[in-house]
């Protein structure tokens, strides 16, 4: 994902008074003074003349930021001018011939992570941000924005590390009776503490509840994109007709899904033809598309199913997060999660085997309880809140059952390891794929 310079409209797709592109990459430069040719100039900021097309020459302001000074860390640039949908598009494919290549949704905010210029948790307050509907959902994302949030999960993980390393120092001593890496008073003492502190955030600005309404997450794609079959590995039992031929779903088919702790509303539909949508009402096919539509403008979330990754544009009403799936990936090779340079953007899934499912069960609880407008705060920080919250009880449970010393220490340790990976899934220092690629999976192109 961080080969290659990419570029973007990075600027609403409406008309406006100004629009931007950006660009990012090692070529930027090269690519800048290919498109520009004798006007490129020099300076951080000038004015330039980009030739378009047809012998057209479009007036720009061109912004250059060096390595590592720079949003992404890497050398970038932003060229703006009039904010027609339009012009930019050719400013766009000007970059692209001459070296850039298109950005996918979420690459610049990537790599700024990658690039160490976000934590994690900062990268996802980004995603929040842009996709706020109500103002407390921006000041729960500039919270998280800030850094104070990750600061004090930071804070949490950094204690329980050093007692995790003290209990698993116990494990490794227990041949020496007179070694005590740390009494259990003490222990207890130290996890009441920090149970006392997660607690509190949790009930507080750090954490809010989801609202009472169970959200809508429906699959949209083509024909014979895989819908049905990820709609049945999903729910865990084969509630839609699977076949070969394309059209097979004529209805929407719902049926609720429980996804750790959050349940939403499944809808699997027919797949969507402009060839059938065109060929008149009162004929089946007809029906089966407005039906459709008519299930994509009640939804909290759009799961964009395609097994090419082309990930055509759908009918939304514009708020609407989408999260795109590209499905069948045994038969594409299986690209990760965080697709690497010329893949196309998605998360990459295969129903018949449960590759990377998990990773999208996740993503669709995170996206669809934001999309309903009823969480506050990023959804998967307050589940790895609770989660971590929930080991570290557990783990004071078993300490406290112990008649004296640290009875069962490797039960001990593997709780506060998992409340340790919980905090690190936030911070950024436990990072697998599956949580990167549910991350950026949903931003927009040019962020």
């Amino acid at each position: 994902m961080i080969d290659g310079t990419i570029a973007a409209i990075a600027s609403a797709q409406a008309g406006s008074a100004r629009g931007v592109v950006r660009l990012s990459g090692p070529e930027t430069l090269g690519v800048l003074a290919r498109a520009f040719g004798d006007s490129f100039g020099s300076g951080a900021h000038r004015r330039a003349r980009l030739p378009i097309e047809d012998g057209a020459v479009l007036p720009v302001s061109l912004t250059v930021f060096h390595a590592p000074r720079s949003y992404t860390g890497e050398d970038g640039a932003e060229v703006m001018t009039v904010g027609n949908p339009l012009v930019l598009s050719r400013v766009l494919e000007r970059m692209i011939a001459c070296g850039a290549r298109q950005a996918q949704p979420g690459e610049f905010t990537a790599r700024a992570f990658l690039a160490g210029k976000l934590t994690l948790d900062e990268a996802e307050s980004i995603g929040a941000r842009i996709a706020a509907e109500r103002d407390e959902e921006l000041d729960a994302a500039d919270r998280v924005r800030s850094g104070v949030f990750g600061a004090r999960c930071a804070a949490w993980a950094d204690r329980l590390a050093g007692l995790l390393a003290l209990v698993e120092a116990g494990i490794d001593f227990t041949d020496q009776e007179d070694v005590v890496a740390i009494e259990p008073g003490r222990l207890i003492e130290e996890l009441r503490g920090l149970s006392r502190e997660i607690g509190a955030s949790s009930d507080g600005q750090g954490v809010r509840e989801a609202s009472s309404s169970v959200p809508t997450a429906v699959l949209v794609g083509p024909p014979n994109a895989g819908k049905s079959t990820l709609f049945n590995a999903l729910i865990g039992r084969e509630r839609s007709v699977v076949a070969d031929a394309a059209g097979t779903t004529r209805d929407a088919i719902v049926e609720s899904l429980g996804i750790h702790g959050n349940e939403v509303t499944l809808v699997d539909l027919p797949g969507l033809d402009a060839a059938a949508r065109r060929s008149g009402a009162g004929t089946t096919d007809a029906h089966a598309q407005a039906a459709a539509r008519n299930a994509i403008g009640s939804a909290d979330l759009l799961i964009a199913c395609d097994p090419a990754g082309r990930f055509e544009a759908v009918p939304n009403r514009g708020a609407i997060p989408v999260l795109r799936v590209r499905t069948k990936a045994d038969l594409s090779g299986g690209p990760g999660p965080v697709s690497p340079e010329g893949e196309p953007p998605g998360l990459a899934v295969c129903a018949l085997d449960g590759w990377h499912l998990e990773a999208l069960r996740h993503a669709i609880a995170d996206l669809a309880t934001r999309g309903s407008g009823g969480d506050a705060a990023i959804p998967r920080h307050r589940r790895a809140i609770a989660n971590a919250l929930g080991a570290i009880r557990d783990a004071l449970e078993s300490l406290e059952q112990g008649d004296s010393g640290v009875s069962e220490p490797e039960t001990v340790a593997a709780l506060l390891r998992l409340a340790l990976d919980e905090l690190g899934s936030i911070v950024g220092s436990i990072t697998p794929d599956e949580v990167l690629g549910r991350v950026f999976a949903s931003f927009c192109v040019g962020k």
